[in-house]
């Protein structure tokens, strides 16, 4: 039973790739979608969506620095012993990280990375402010 399943899960798999989709012909067969207008979204919503994009996007850069930062300050604080030395020197049987300190490596990532998204933020807000005060003195 099993293995006449797997033949026609195999079969399946192979037909699914010679399945065509439909084409729309015609008016109306334009299947680009359309941009969004300045008034579509509200510009707080828009603020929102960039600070998350920022905060998502420099999250795995923080947790690589946060995690080294951390291993320096352990090697450091174990006197130098070699079985806390940072990533690129720890040898094979290394102290692996408590639980605690997983979770305090991964919040002060998290932490650092909203406060650079903030740090987005705040820029972006005083270039908008300095434009729109230029073009009122012009």
């Amino acid at each position: 039973m099993g293995r006449k399943l797997a033949l026609v899960l195999i079969a399946l798999a192979v037909l699914a790739g010679t399945v065509h989709s439909q084409q729309q012909t015609g008016v109306g067969s334009d299947t680009d979608p359309e941009g969004y207008s300045e008034k579509e979204f509200a510009p707080f919503l828009r603020d929102l969506r960039r600070a998350e994009i920022v905060m998502l996007g420099t999250f795995p850069i923080t947790l690589f620095l946060s995690l080294e930062a951390y291993d320096v300050y352990r090697f450091a604080a174990s006197g130098g012993a070699p079985e806390y030395a940072p990533w690129p020197f720890r040898p094979p049987g290394a102290v692996g990280y408590t639980g605690k300190e997983n979770l305090g490596v991964i919040l002060s990532a998290l932490s650092t990375s909203v406060l650079i998204a903030a740090a987005d933020y705040i820029v972006g807000r005083v270039k908008a402010k300095r434009e729109l005060e230029q073009q009122r003195s012009d």
